[in-house]
């Protein structure tokens, strides 16, 4: 039970951002949607993209996106998500996982995406001024080129490239896995160009076998 417990919180921390106070009325949209091709009209980065390697602007959905995530495992995986991209180079987005509303910022650099904030806030608020942003200093690096197998930033490693992901939305071919890993268990992430992450999934291993609680993306609206 000890293990369990400390998992939970690992996954909080890391994972879903979960929280423990009931769902506050936000501005994200939890009907659902229609499922719809996306990626189209991103801004690509302004390093030439002419050695074929994915476009670090191409790893998270449109502005004004926004998607539902099934939850498997957890009642915190389940996920509303909005992304915004107010100006060139910053990517914001809200998390609802029906525990906390939670508002990471990233700054897309030209080898890089770095985590500038990751706060729970009350609602979808205004984004901070460019001249705010600018002044952030990073927190933690989210991605980091080159998007190949052995590359490392902070915790994470990408442990598989042009791999094969199911989601409720849809089957994806060319995905990448980033993957965290501790004597006791596994995060891992799934990206997919044109749309970010298509899925989450965290693994510990108990006396009773595994412990698995999943995020997959369901729905997209643009």
């Amino acid at each position: 039970m000890r293990k369990i417990n400390l998992f939970i919180f690992l996954l909080v921390a890391v994972l879903v951002f979960s929280g423990c106070s009931k769902k506050q009325p936000t501005a994200l949209d939890n009907s659902g949607s229609t499922n719809g091709t996306i990626g189209e009209g991103i801004v690509k980065d302004s390093e030439s993209e002419s050695d074929g390697e994915i476009s670090l602007t191409d790893l998270f959905l449109p502005d004004g996106s926004k998607a539902h995530y099934l939850g498997e495992g957890n009642e915190f995986a389940e996920l509303d998500v909005e992304v915004a991209r107010p100006f060139e180079n910053y990517v914001v987005v809200h998390e609802n996982n029906g525990g906390s509303l939670v508002r990471h910022i990233y700054k897309i650099e030209p080898d890089k995406i770095s985590i500038l904030d990751e706060q729970t806030v009350e609602l979808v608020k205004d984004f901070p001024p460019l001249a705010e942003l600018d002044a952030m200093d990073p927190t933690g690096v989210y991605l980091k080129k080159p998007i190949k197998k052995g590359t490392t930033f902070d915790t994470w490693t990408i442990v598989e490239i042009d791999t094969t992901v199911d989601t409720p939305y849809k089957k994806f071919d060319h995905a990448f896995v980033i993957e965290m890993k501790t004597d006791d268990f596994v995060n891992r992430k799934y990206f997919v160009e044109g749309f970010g992450e298509v899925k989450r999934e965290s693994i510990m291993q108990t006396d009773d076998g595994e412990f698995v609680v999943t995020s997959t993306l369901k729905t997209v609206d643009k």
